[in-house]
């Protein structure tokens, strides 16, 4: 099972409820993707979730991970499609 960290951006100008889209790619990936805490080294890979285009979230200290960026639902979308 693939292990994702999930980063918040620091919410200072969202477009759209970041917390909510995240439950809602967490329960349409329950049976394929384990969340883990964003500090584990067990992630896989980091999920990104900005709530706008200034992409402000320090991604520095997972740059030895992948790394999926979201924007909003439409990139939301993107990302469940892949599993």
């Amino acid at each position: 099972m693939l292990k994702v960290g999930i980063k918040y951006c620091g919410g200072c100008n969202p477009y759209y409820d970041r917390v909510a889209l995240v439950k809602l790619i967490e329960s349409c990936l329950r049976e394929k993707v384990e969340f883990v805490p964003l500090e584990s080294a067990r992630a896989d890979f980091i999920l990104a979730v900005e709530g706008c285009k200034t992409c402000c979230a320090d991604l520095k200290p997972f740059q030895r991970k992948k790394i999926h960026i979201i924007f909003g639902k439409e990139d939301a979308d993107k990302f469940l499609k892949k599993f």
